[in-house]
């Protein structure tokens, strides 16, 4: 899943989103529970262990490393032992054949023909093979065994980075949730306080009974607001708790003081983020991972000389003597053809050079070529993408600071504007109208600063997403 997916996440605010209800299941049988309260370090270490796309990642880097093992065997020397015992015929007949169903037979033609007379044979052979020199090709292959492994751990790295991404902007969201909770029964509290007073004043016929209705329908509303913030804090905890791959948990989240304090928010230079950046280093190991291959199948151009040696004995049934008719002489039982009669060796080498590779090498190492050229411009276009990415999150960054630090003066008014509203109220210098309007307004300054507060601590997740690096925001917990 590529980072821009991530870098798309909605900015639209904590209290947006569907309204969807999520039961509760039973927790399975030896699942792991999840610490509690859970901090967003240990969200994304969790989601490290658990998660199974994550753990496909690093069976895919263990087969990698696998294969360069198989591969430096394939240029081992290869022993080759074989031994066979047969009672067959030894009949032959002159002429050529082509061998393909049908088994050779060793020996000369009888004068007398052929009868079905059959004889015990043995056979021992012990060989031995080695590609002793290769002219490049074991070095091509075991470079391109190893940068498969660099391009399968550069993938699980990417992997993990831009899970942790959305681990942390999940949990991110969750705490957001969490505080509008919080803000929502703070409101609730307000509402079922005025409405206590506003009723005893309408039963002693102080204030009018509109009063009281009004007041009841605040209260009404305030419990339905507190309802929809839980409804979404309840959907962010299940997400939360899908992608630490424990889905059917329930999440308590640790705040870590997220609200009390903003983040510093630092630039990472570009150079750096090309450097650090866990796609581009993908991206780039497949570019080494293609040169690779092209080298390796540049190297089939050339020959290869192998060292052979074998030793072998055989024995028969069948007679070096002949019978007076010229027949030979065979002995059926299997002690006279089993046992070894002769004994050979071989020792030499083989140069071997299939001159019509070079067409088909040739062609291959074009096509491969280009292959390399399209992984090029595939990296030239991540790296554009993220530059572009990284800008906007810059520019996000300083939005969201600059609505952080305007928000505390918004809250600060509306509970003075709330306090003063109160107290004409209490007095009788105010309707319920302009209390209800300032009770609206601090809650709405109240959500809008965690909001601010919230947002920029996203934003500084999302300017480590795109620069390549999560240390901005995990090393101010």
């Amino acid at each position: 899943m590529k980072l821009r997916i991530f870098l798309c996440l909605s900015w639209l605010g904590l209290l947006t989103g569907p309204g969807l209800l999520v039961a509760r299941a039973q927790q399975p049988q030896g699942l792991p529970e999840l610490p509690r309260p859970l901090t967003l370090p240990q969200a994304l270490e969790v989601a490290q262990a658990k998660y199974p796309a994550l753990r496909a990642r690093q069976a895919a880097v263990r087969a990698a490393e696998a294969d360069v093992r198989t591969n430096r065997s394939a240029f081992l020397p290869q022993v080759t032992v074989q031994a066979q015992a047969l009672n067959a015929t030894a009949n032959q007949v002159r002429g050529a054949y082509l061998p393909g169903v049908a088994f050779s037979e060793s020996g000369a033609v009888k004068s007398t023909g052929p009868d079905g007379r059959t004889n015990f044979s043995s056979l021992g052979v012990l060989a031995i093979e080695w590609p002793a020199v290769t002219f490049g090709r074991y070095r091509a292959s075991e470079n391109r065994s190893e940068a498969a492994v660099s391009a399968a751990q550069a993938d699980y790295d990417q992997a993990v980075f831009e899970y942790q991404a959305q681990v942390a902007d999940a949990y991110l969201l969750a705490l957001g949730a969490e505080k509008a909770v919080a803000l929502q029964q703070a409101n609730l509290a307000r509402a079922q306080q005025l409405a206590v007073v506003i009723r005893a004043g309408t039963r002693s016929g102080i204030r009018p009974g509109i009063d009281s209705s009004t007041a009841n329908a605040e209260l009404a509303r305030a419990r339905l607001q507190v309802l929809a913030a839980r409804q979404q804090a309840r959907t962010q905890r299940t997400r939360l708790a899908g992608l630490l791959g424990q889905p059917t948990q329930e999440v308590q989240l640790d705040s870590m003081q997220f609200y009390s304090r903003l983040p510093v928010a630092g630039a990472a230079a570009p150079d750096t983020t090309r450097a650090t950046n866990p796609l581009l280093r993908a991206y780039r190991q497949r570019i080494v991972a293609s040169q690779a291959q092209a080298s390796l199948l540049n190297a089939n151009k050339r020959p290869s000389l192998n060292l052979l040696a074998s030793s072998w004995g055989r024995g028969s049934g069948v007679r070096d003597a002949v019978d007076d008719k010229g027949n030979f002489v065979i002995d059926s039982s299997p002690g006279a053809g089993l046992p070894f009669k002769a004994y050979n060796y071989m020792v030499g080498a083989t140069l071997t050079w299939r001159a019509t590779e070079l067409i088909h090498s040739g062609r291959a190492v074009q096509a491969q070529r280009i292959r390399s050229e399209q992984a090029r411009a595939d990296y030239d276009e991540q790296a554009l993408q993220l530059e572009t990415q990284l800008q906007n999150a810059r520019l996000q960054v300083e939005l969201a600071q600059q609505t952080a630090l305007a928000a505390p003066a918004q809250l600060a008014a509306a509970r003075q504007a709330y306090t003063a509203a109160r107290a004409r109220y209490d007095a009788g210098l105010d309707n319920l109208l302009v209390l209800t309007q300032a009770t609206e307004a601090l809650n709405r300054a109240e959500t809008d600063q965690a909001l601010a507060t919230n947002n920029l601590w996203r934003a500084v997740l999302l300017q480590g997403a795109a620069g390549g690096s999560l240390g901005g925001l995990l090393g101010q917990l």
